[in-house]
């Protein structure tokens, strides 16, 4: 079987996370996807934290990895007339264009829908922005702090009322926003297909923020009321909250308080005797005496490790997880079942794991990473001579006017 996207050619005008990893996960199930950075390279490149290496040795830059696994890479100045016409090209010669530059810049550079389509009528294009390409906003630039987390309602509704908003790990919204693209290019294509007219297709950050807040934005449209995070004491039900054992790892619950859900979870916790109290005997007594009932729970599930729990929740089929960090998340065998992890075989540093596509195809053995990220211009010389046929003493007058550069 070949891979699903085996002969789509997709060129990308991108830089940071959200719009470069929607095209490696293109990459993953066999597109061919050519980078086009700036003269430099991408901002992204060597900006995360990385993993201590010892002098002169390579280090490979992993969440660059990540985001631009099994690429071609070029380096390319859009600001120069030349280069803006290389890019438009290489355009010519793909399937699906990506960007996320603002619109002013894109018609700056004679890269607008319109002048896309006069290139080729059946181009699927792809727009990724902070704010969206309607509104009074749209060339207001944004990450996926200010427009996926702050604008959104994100923080707003995971903020205790008078406390401080949350820190965002790294990226969350990018790579949500990545999955919204991907799948808007994917029906740009059965679009095409069907049609064989082009399609222009977006996802923002903002968009895909009020989708992944659906819950709460529906019910603010029609009752007008902020949605925020509770105070544990306010809690609906304590089987909904998170408790620390004696080890200090904690267990998040998730049991609504129906059925004979309060049975099983004093059983689990060997409290049998919280089933007889009147001030717990009931859903509401639970909740008006939420305090207390907390503290109850707290010494309890405090007074042994996680592992003497872990079976007995089970046992008494409570709905239950243990609250990872990142470095026990990578070792969890239920993560690692659902095949999370795949490998990148790099030519200088040998081999490393990295995150995988966010879906599984079954029965697609040519599916997963194709490869390492481009070094800075790597491709440069072999995207020209294969896609635009230029001689060697062509690409050397690009690359000395500051056109073009080859790694």
């Amino acid at each position: 079987m070949n891979a699903p996207l085996e002969g789509i050619r997709v060129i990308e005008f991108a830089n940071f996370a959200a719009a470069p990893s929607a095209t490696a996960i293109m990459a993953d199930l066999g597109a061919e996807v050519i980078k086009v950075e700036a003269i430099g390279g991408d901002p992204i490149r060597g900006l995360m934290k990385q993993a201590k290496v010892s002098e002169g040795e390579h280090n490979p830059d992993y969440p660059f990895q990540f985001i631009n696994r099994g690429k071609k890479g070029i380096e390319l100045n859009l600001d120069n007339p030349e280069g803006a016409d290389i890019a438009r090209r290489l355009i010519a010669q793909c399937d699906v264009v990506v960007m996320n530059l603002l619109k002013e810049r894109r018609e700056r550079f004679g890269l607008g829908t319109d002048d896309l389509f006069q290139i080729k009528p059946d181009l699927v294009i792809g727009l990724l922005s902070g704010y969206g390409e309607v509104g009074e906003e749209i060339n207001r630039p944004g990450y996926d702090v200010t427009a996926f987390f702050s604008r959104s309602g994100v923080y707003g509704g995971g903020t205790t009322p008078g406390g401080a908003p949350p820190h965002a790990r790294p990226g969350s919204g990018d790579h949500t926003t990545s999955i919204a693209l991907f799948g808007a290019l994917m029906t740009g294509l059965r679009s095409r297909d069907v049609t064989g007219e082009g399609q222009v297709v977006e996802a923002s950050l903002l968009r895909t923020a009020t989708w992944t807040i659906s819950l709460d934005l529906v019910t603010s449209l029609v009752d007008g009321q902020p949605a925020y995070n509770r105070p544990r004491e306010k809690g609906l039900s304590a089987m909904l909250e998170a408790f620390q054992a004696s080890d200090g790892r904690w267990l998040q619950f998730a049991m609504p308080d129906t059925g004979d859900a309060w049975e099983r979870f004093c059983r689990a916790l060997d409290r049998e005797d919280l089933l007889t109290m009147d001030e717990f005997s009931s859903g509401r007594l639970r909740y008006q005496n939420m305090s207390q009932l907390l503290a109850t729970i707290d010494e309890s599930v405090g007074s042994m490790p996680a592992d003497h729990w872990m079976s007995r929740l089970d046992e008494h089929r409570c709905i239950w997880a243990p609250i990872n960090d990142s470095a026990a998340a990578v070792q969890d065998p239920q993560v690692r079942a659902t095949g999370a992890f795949e490998t990148i075989h790099h030519p200088v540093v040998g081999d490393f794991e990295t995150v995988a596509s966010p879906f599984r195809l079954h029965d697609a053995p040519n599916v997963g990473v194709k490869g390492p990220a481009p070094e800075k211009g790597e491709h440069t010389d072999q995207v020209l001579r294969e896609l635009l046929h230029l001689s060697e003493e062509e690409i050397e007058a690009l690359e000395s006017g500051g056109v073009v550069h080859r790694g």
